[in-house]
């Protein structure tokens, strides 16, 4: 027995109006002040979560009263999930610092240190992505809704930008010209950044797998010109990544190179603008210039995005051949030799991002590198070996690394981290290494499915590209409620749009 096509299309509509609420809404989910927006962003992700529970519980209620004496089947990724969820309690109950209190007198480990990162929220994001799991949503709507949603927020940060304070959420005397760490309704850039590197890349590849329109391509250029303008590092090395799969997939699949050459214009096109923007806080200026400094060599993109354009024409008439595996792989190497020979031999301006690579692969890190996250790194890893079952508990890196760096003494860094900005690390370190591997098992898991459903659904490798940027993204950063709801929600959808034929509830299985 299977779904008739107007049983179908209920939970169907049910399941693409949570995900725009995740990804077009809860991003512009805000209380009107920078100084509460992490708990504006907590309240309105349980708020969220409880629409979607009661929501998908009453679906699926409804579905199995009408199939009786069927029963639910679990996918192998969402098992997965369950049993990091597990360890991650566990490691609640169980870790170092399993009775500390936190500055309001509550359980760290369950409310968190500071970012609301405790067992609580953590026990939210997985249940985001079980929820969102067991249904697929109408993607081309839920895209179209995520670009309209990132659009929305660019809109908001370019009033920003030219002095006004859209929903007061700068105090009385700032603003981002004093403050230019905090823009749009997430505030803190790192977390902007994320946010972008999680919808960007899934618009653009929706696009080059003719999926899409000139909505998505329009949002996804609009999200890199946010990359180039914010200026996170980590968020230009995603950018840079994203770029660079999307060519490998141009040779790889003749189809996409048409629509692929239109990409690599825009972003050539937006690098052109950047270049010719002057940024108070960025390029010296006293207010926001543009042209900014005009020269020939700005235009060097702008005339390559041309050149890109009329490509775009030829191969939408004759793609050509696709290129052999092994010779992209051959490409990809010579490319990363390339890239790493260069920064070795070539000088840079001493403390660039450049420079201290360049010091790292000679062999000469240092703790100050990356914001002192090489540091961090180094101290979260001897930390972690203390109790590599069960960790300190989820986000009690806020009291667990100075009484670390005390027993140790290695006060060696200027700041004071409450997190490790590394996302897997501080899985390492909150939980553990069963809680990493189990993590990291979920992910390599929605990776192969995503890929094994590319050639039924193309949509699927848009939705797997988000994903990685997002994990990408999360190697010099960290999770919190601000961004990684939707990431978990996204992850959801991945798995339900993924597996449609097969669904975890499944009308020929249950």
């Amino acid at each position: 027995m299977t779904l008739t096509k107007d049983k179908r299309c209920v939970p169907e509509i049910l399941m693409t109006l949570l995900g725009v609420l995740w990804l077009a809404v809860f991003p512009l989910w805000h209380d009107g002040s920078y100084t509460r927006i992490t708990h504006a962003k907590w309240v309105g992700m349980l708020v969220l979560f409880a629409v979607t529970a009661a929501v998908v519980l009453v679906t699926v209620i409804t579905l199995l009263i009408q199939r009786q004496g069927r029963r639910l089947r679990l996918h192998p990724v969402q098992g997965l999930a369950l049993a990091y969820l597990a360890w991650v309690l566990l490691s609640a109950f169980c870790g170092s610092l399993a009775d500390s209190i936190n500055d309001n007198g509550q359980l760290t480990v369950w409310m968190g240190a500071r970012r609301y990162e405790g067992a609580m929220t953590l026990c939210c994001y997985v249940g985001i992505f079980l929820l969102m799991s067991l249904y697929p949503p109408r993607l081309r709507v839920l895209v179209n809704a995520a670009a309209l949603g990132l659009l929305g927020y660019a809109v908001i940060v370019a009033l920003q930008y030219f002095d006004y304070n859209p929903f007061g959420l700068f105090p009385d005397g700032m603003s981002v010209r004093t403050t230019n760490e905090f823009q749009g309704t997430i505030g803190n850039i790192d977390m902007v950044s994320n946010y972008v590197c999680l919808i960007m890349p899934v618009l653009l590849l929706f696009f080059v797998l003719d999926r899409g329109g000139l909505l998505c391509l329009l949002a996804g250029s609009i999200g890199m010109q946010m990359l180039l303008m914010m200026e996170v590092q980590s968020g230009l090395i995603t950018l840079t990544t994203v770029l660079a799969a999307l060519v490998i997939l141009m040779l790889l699949q003749p189809k996409t190179r048409a629509r692929g050459c239109v990409v690599l214009a825009c972003a050539l096109t937006m690098l052109s603008l950047r270049l010719l923007i002057g940024l108070p806080w960025h390029d010296g200026t006293e207010e926001l210039v543009f042209p900014h400094a005009p020269a020939l060599w700005k235009f060097v993109p702008l005339m390559s995005a041309a050149l890109l354009t009329e490509l775009s024409v030829r191969l939408s008439r004759h793609p050509g051949p696709a290129v052999p595996v092994r010779c992209v792989i051959v490409l990809v190497a010579l490319g990363v030799m390339a890239v790493l020979t260069a920064v070795l031999l070539l000088s840079f301006p001493e403390g660039s991002a450049l420079w201290e690579l360049g010091e790292v692969l000679h062999g000469r890190p240092q703790d100050s590198f990356g914001s002192e996250r090489l540091g961090i790194w180094r101290l979260t890893l001897g930390m972690a070996r203390q109790n590599l079952l069960f960790g300190t508990g989820p986000d009690a890196f806020w009291y667990a690394m100075p009484q670390y760096m005390l027993e140790t003494d290695q006060q060696v860094l200027w700041q004071r981290f409450d997190n490790p900005h590394n996302m897997l690390l501080a899985v390492l370190s909150g939980s553990g290494v069963p809680a990493l591997l189990l993590y990291i098992a979920l992910m390599i898991a929605m990776a192969v499915v995503c890929l094994r459903a590319y050639r039924r659904s193309p949509s699927s490798l848009s939705l797997l590209a988000g994903l990685a940027a997002y994990q990408l993204q999360g190697v010099f950063t960290f999770s919190i409620c601000l961004v990684s709801p939707m990431f978990w929600a996204l992850l959801g959808i991945a798995l339900s749009h993924s597996c449609r034929q097969e669904a975890s509830i499944d009308a020929d299985q249950l």
